[in-house]
């Protein structure tokens, strides 16, 4: 059976929703076996990606519908999924949108590059201060504002990227990061990866 994510990214525009759809793309290709990749529908903003995976889990039953959304602030410890959607955004939970079939990117997608400093040093190249990054190796308990505060001050410096920006370097930098690095510093990540993994085999 094969597998949707609807994922929160992409804006507004046809090129960076193509450039997200290539981003998550890439990552999942580094551990999931050839041809059992999910399709990614990149959605826009987080209320675009509910509304999109509101309509999925009723028109694709045949298929697996995965929601894939920023947390956008911490996870409490043992908090299910939908209560914090509910405390922060107050969503309810879809007909047929279970916690297996939610995942969220704590507190936010840019978190992820945190896990993988020497693959951020490497896309950035020259100029890029390593030292003006967060040193928690816990990247879920780093706020959202940390985390575009450390990578902006890290890039300042750098030749010929410039300055870190979400449409300009975000999915570029996805695509390279190791899904290893970042599973062992999200624990869920690597609910996702575990998941995606099941639902591939």
């Amino acid at each position: 059976m094969s597998v949707r994510i609807y994922v929160e990214g992409g804006g507004n525009t046809g090129a960076l929703k193509s450039e997200c759809r290539h981003g998550f793309a890439e990552f999942f290709a580094k551990f999931l076996p050839r041809g059992k990749q999910p399709r990614i529908i990149a959605c826009g903003s987080r209320n675009e990606a509910l509304d999109d995976f509101r309509t999925a889990l009723r028109k694709h039953r045949d298929e697996h519908v995965v929601l894939l959304v920023d947390a956008e602030a911490p996870v409490a410890s043992g908090q299910a999924l939908w209560a914090h959607l509910n405390q922060r955004d107050g969503w309810v939970p879809p007909a047929g949108a279970t916690e297996d079939n939610t995942h969220l990117m704590v507190q936010c997608m840019e978190s992820w590059f945190l896990a993988d400093p020497e693959e951020l040093a490497s896309y950035f190249g020259q100029g890029f201060q390593a030292s003006a990054l967060p040193r928690n190796p816990n990247i879920e308990a780093i706020s959202k504002q940390d985390v575009f505060r450390s990578l902006e001050n890290a890039t300042r410096q750098t030749r010929t990227k410039g300055v870190y920006s979400k449409g300009g370097h975000s999915f570029a930098i996805l695509a390279r990061i190791d899904p290893v690095k970042v599973r062992g510093a999200s624990p869920h990540a690597d609910r996702l990866a575990v998941t995606i993994l099941r639902l591939a085999s």
